[in-house]
């Protein structure tokens, strides 16, 4: 990565994978609060639209589908652009499957120091891992002025989801509202935003490739890289992704994360009746992710939330009333990510987490009320309720 104005980069790349949490309509934000299911309440009925980024255009750019993935094994900075002549020229030689033009550089996002990198949605999420590339919600999340950061850099509180913070150098200065959270898979590398967004903070524009080589000797191609990069151009080797759970129904997610509390093999559930819609779904994740210390599910018919008519589970990640783990926060991600990548499949409506809701007639995470305690906050839970 690039310092403003210093023309030195970061050898330092350190692989690194999240699950990731989104926040849709960066765009526009609307004034008001949301309730469970996802319509917002205004006083005068028509609340107030305020624009967040000047995508251009008449509508939102379009970011295209994920046509593969590619493994990045290089990084590459310079303290200039990069000519095209020399990006092509990398292009083309032997072993390189593919290429992205990136902007590098360190710059101050909410008064830190972090790794940002500016980026066309389109061609890098090829680059990023399995979950993170698949989310469309994530890219265009990304492409209409949002910015994509990592759980290591939000665990302090300072990059809410949805927040706009300071963000570019002094003599850039410049706000980004906080998009999502996820991993790029690629170490020193904070957090993204679109290239156009670069370009409003000041960052260096086309001073960096990210590089797909899988049948190439990475030394050896770093060694004719420099034949043909600008000098002072830097190469930092990327270490192997880890991988992550998959959004995809066929595979298995590999959960390294546990909620706290959890005793023994098997998840208590508490108020076993349930539609047998909800059922599979309460199968499906605990299969996949538990066990649980409880999923709580019906309460009787004089519930108004769902759960007394058997569409509605809370996956426990902490005991009632207790906030989570950090670990236990990041299992949570993973639910709730899995409960919405097959929200379709599963018949789920709505999912809620950390005062945050995810409705499929409104896709993307939207900011809830405080209802006054950590549990009616849905911190300690991950509330998933189904169609029918």
């Amino acid at each position: 990565m690039l310092r403003y104005g210093r023309g030195r980069a970061t050898p330092a790349i350190i692989g690194g994978l999240a699950a990731l949490t989104l926040v849709a309509d960066v765009t526009v934000v609307a004034s008001g609060t949301f309730d469970k299911s996802g319509s917002k309440g205004r006083k005068d009925g028509r609340g107030e639209l305020v624009s967040v980024s000047q995508a251009g255009g008449s509508g939102p750019p379009v970011v295209a589908p994920l046509r593969k993935r590619l493994t990045p094994h290089l990084m590459i900075a310079g303290s200039a652009p990069l000519p095209a002549e020399t990006v092509e020229r990398a292009r083309r030689l032997k072993g390189v499957a593919g290429v992205t033009v990136v902007d590098a550089a360190r710059a101050q996002v909410a008064g830190r120091r972090v790794g940002l990198l500016g980026v066309d949605p389109s061609s890098f999420r090829a680059y990023a891992p399995r979950q993170t590339a698949e989310s469309d919600q994530l890219w265009q999340t990304v492409a209409t002025g949002g910015l994509a950061v990592s759980f290591s850099l939000s665990q302090d509180g300072s990059l809410p989801l949805g927040g706009v913070v300071p963000a570019g150098s002094s003599r850039s200065p410049g706000q980004v509202r906080v998009g999502a959270y996820a991993s790029m898979g690629i170490g020193d590398v904070d957090a993204v935003i679109s290239r156009g967004q670069a370009r409003t903070l000041g960052m260096p524009q086309g001073n960096g490739l990210v590089i797909s080589a899988p049948k190439a000797d990475a030394k050896g191609l770093s060694k004719k890289l420099k034949k043909v990069l600008p000098k002072g151009t830097r190469i930092a080797l990327l270490a192997p992704q880890r991988q992550v759970p998959s959004t995809t129904p066929r595979d298995q997610p590999k959960v390294t994360e546990r909620p706290d509390g959890v005793s023994g093999n098997r998840s208590v559930i508490t108020g076993n009746m349930m539609t047998p819609t909800m059922r599979t779904v309460v199968m499906q994740i605990d299969g996949m992710f538990g066990p649980f210390p409880v999923i709580g599910c019906y309460r009787g018919s004089g519930d108004a939330q769902d759960h007394g008519d058997g569409r509605a589970c809370d996956f426990m990640a902490s005991t009632a009333g207790q906030m989570p783990s950090a670990s236990a926060r990041r299992h949570g991600d993973q639910v709730a990510q899995f409960a919405i990548s097959n929200a379709r499949r599963l018949g789920i409506s709505y999912v809620i987490w950390r005062q945050h809701i995810w409705n499929i007639r409104f896709p993307g995470w939207r900011p809830m009320e405080d209802r006054g305690s950590i549990t009616q906050n849905h911190y300690d839970h991950v509330h998933i309720s189904v169609q029918r």
